[in-house]
């Protein structure tokens, strides 16, 4: 499957997703990596990356704005989430949903903010 395919179907989600490109550093157990989100809301985010994710799995993930392909002096916004969902896609890569399983209202605005800046110039 292309890494733009559309999420498997499962429960409706609470957020609307906007098709949203931003450098992402997922922590596991076991290892850090970077990513990039597919999408994004205000509940969770579409990954893509370079290794797989295990549906269940606790992480945390840092997201970090980036503007014509410079990383903003933005603070990245850091938030615990869990994988919903997890395939391979072509080659390599891989594919995850992930919800964000604990956030605060200051962390809910922040993403509000981007959702709101980033769709306004998409």
């Amino acid at each position: 499957m292309p890494p733009n395919a559309p999420s498997p179907p499962g429960p409706r989600r609470q957020h609307e997703r906007r098709d949203l490109r931003m450098s992402a550093e997922v922590r596991t157990a076991k290892t850090v990596f970077t990513a990039t989100t597919r999408d994004l809301s205000e509940g969770g985010a579409g990954l893509n990356c370079d290794r797989p994710l295990d549906e269940g799995e606790e992480i945390t993930v840092g997201l970090f704005l980036v503007l014509d392909d410079v990383e903003a002096d933005t603070p990245p916004l850091w938030v615990k989430a869990r994988v919903m969902w997890a395939r391979p896609v072509d080659g390599n890569a891989h594919a995850a949903g992930v919800r964000f399983e604990v956030i605060t209202e200051e962390q809910r605005g922040w993403l509000r903010s981007v959702l709101r800046e980033m769709g306004a110039s998409a």
